[in-house]
């Protein structure tokens, strides 16, 4: 990698939010590749509403099995809300109550059996605001559930398992190399 990173949209699932913040074992495999992505990537940063609620939930469900303490389940609350809900991460999704949503997570449920906001995360790719973008810009969603993984892709999504799969080469238009590289186009 250069360095120069095409502006690609980038959707964290639930599990990777949690990856970006939580320290306990549980969360190591990928972790570091994933928080050094997240931070050369701060310009393109997205996750749903809803994934970002479910972060939540994954936090407590630690403690409440005790593989976290109190002042760790703390920690990770405070930290979540001010290094990432309070700077970067930005919400991006399609409205609930679209009819595209209603069919399409319907139909996704029916065909991978995985949950809704799942599903919703899947609409929210394929069907929302970066569903333009051309081959060299297409969203990426990130996430550390290979259940998910393996629908999203079956839907034509660009996914990142960042748990066992390398991080996904960044394309850059030739032209916009030479740009940076200072040639004249």
């Amino acid at each position: 990698m250069t360095g120069h990173y095409w502006c690609v949209p980038r959707y964290y699932d639930a599990s990777a939010l949690v990856k970006l913040v939580a320290d306990d074992t549980d969360e190591e495999p990928g972790q570091q590749v994933l928080r050094n992505d997240y931070w050369s990537h701060t310009a393109s940063v997205y996750a749903t509403s809803y994934c970002i609620t479910e972060a939540f939930s994954a936090f407590k469900r630690k403690l409440d099995r005790g593989r976290i303490s109190q002042a760790q389940y703390l920690k990770y609350l405070r930290d979540f809300r001010v290094q990432f809900l309070g700077c970067n991460l930005r919400q991006e999704e399609l409205p609930l109550l679209s009819p595209i949503v209603a069919t399409e997570t319907e139909r996704l449920i029916t065909t991978y059996n995985i949950g809704f906001v799942d599903c919703f995360q899947i609409v929210t790719l394929r069907h929302g605001r970066y569903r333009v973008l051309g081959p060299n810009s297409q969203a990426i969603l990130i996430t550390a559930d290979r259940g998910l993984a393996k629908a999203a892709r079956a839907e034509g999504a660009r996914v990142w398992e960042c748990t066992r799969e390398p991080i996904p080469g960044e394309v850059i238009p030739s032209y916009v190399a030479d740009f940076l590289r200072g040639d004249t186009v």
